[in-house]
């Protein structure tokens, strides 16, 4: 039982922060009209930066991927398969 509880926490976690990171991509590239964002992202190479909503969104959707990746480690660790 809590073997499956874990694994449904890691994906739920997973699939939020992969959906805020997305949200806040497309906020700001609906802003900015700055189509490439996606890929700049990632480099660091923004044209304008992003407002503080989308900050917040992005670093909260990297934040759930950390934990998930650390719901995975102890998932792995305590339940393994």
């Amino acid at each position: 039982m809590a073997m499956q509880l874990v694994s449904l926490l890691e994906f739920v976690l997973f699939i939020s922060g992969i959906l805020l990171i997305l949200v806040a991509l497309i906020k700001y590239t609906r802003r900015s009209q700055d189509y490439q964002s996606f890929w700049r992202v990632f480099v660091n190479r923004l044209k304008e930066g992003f407002s503080i909503a989308e900050f917040k969104l992005y670093r909260l959707g990297v934040a759930l991927l950390i934990f998930a990746l650390l719901v995975r480690f102890v998932n792995q660790l305590f339940f393994p398969s």
